[in-house]
């Protein structure tokens, strides 16, 4: 055994990993009033969450891997919940409109170059805009909704730890099996393997003898000169 996980448990610790995130997320996101995608939306969530983390996962982990994993998984989920969905009582998307174009730069002399550095401040700025949905994640996780963030890592800290003792114990078991288990079962299913067959015998040669034969086979020959007839 090399220590390293075969496909079929690579998927089940990363759907297993992918599971506690993403129901821990999803709690988090809505205790702090948020709102849900549709179906198809925390279906995507969670396969890619079970993706990257069955690749993450082709060996046995550390505690602080696993915590680490827990912890980066949930907020990468609060977030794109947080992105996609907001909360409730958030103003409603403001639609984008096109910037203004930039006013004629003057040929003449009129104007220094501040001037016209100021008079295309507006243009910048518009172009330089934070999305409403990074600008809205920034303030979920900090100011007064700071602490309840710190809460739920903490929260996600201890279940990381709880997943660490469990991953700790597959792969004792795995060990287990493939040390011990294994060769016990093989053996005991070679005990219990039943005896090859007798190869049967042709009935031409199954035949007995004649019973003459059989006579004249045990009985004495005693070769020597014949005994004189008497005269």
């Amino acid at each position: 055994m090399n220590g390293t996980a075969g496909p079929l448990l690579r998927q089940v610790r990363g759907a297993v990993l992918a599971f506690v995130v993403m129901s821990t997320g999803v709690v988090a996101h809505v205790t702090a009033d948020g709102l849900l995608p549709s179906i198809p939306g925390l279906v995507a969530i969670y396969v890619g969450c079970a993706v990257g983390f069955s690749w993450l996962l082709s060996r046995p982990a550390t505690a602080t891997r696993i915590v680490l994993l827990t912890i980066g998984g949930q907020t990468l989920v609060h977030a794109v919940l947080t992105m996609s969905s907001g909360h409730v009582g958030d103003a409603p998307a403001t639609s984008t409109t096109a910037a203004p174009p930039p006013p004629p730069v003057p040929t003449g002399t009129s104007g220094s170059l501040m001037e016209q550095y100021e008079a295309s401040r507006p243009q910048v700025d518009a172009q330089l805009a934070v999305p409403e949905g990074v600008q809205h994640l920034f303030h979920d996780m900090t100011g007064a909704h700071a602490p309840m963030m710190a809460l739920h890592l903490a929260a996600a800290a201890v279940v990381g730890l709880w997943l660490a003792v469990g991953e700790r114990a597959l792969w004792t078991l795995v060990a287990l099996a493939a040390t011990v288990v294994i060769p016990a079962l093989g053996a005991l299913l070679a005990g219990l393997r039943l005896p090859a067959p007798t190869p049967a015998v042709p009935a031409a040669l199954a035949r007995s003898a004649p019973a003459h034969l059989s006579a004249l086979a045990r009985s004495v020959v005693r070769r020597g000169p014949p005994a004189l007839l008497p005269t």
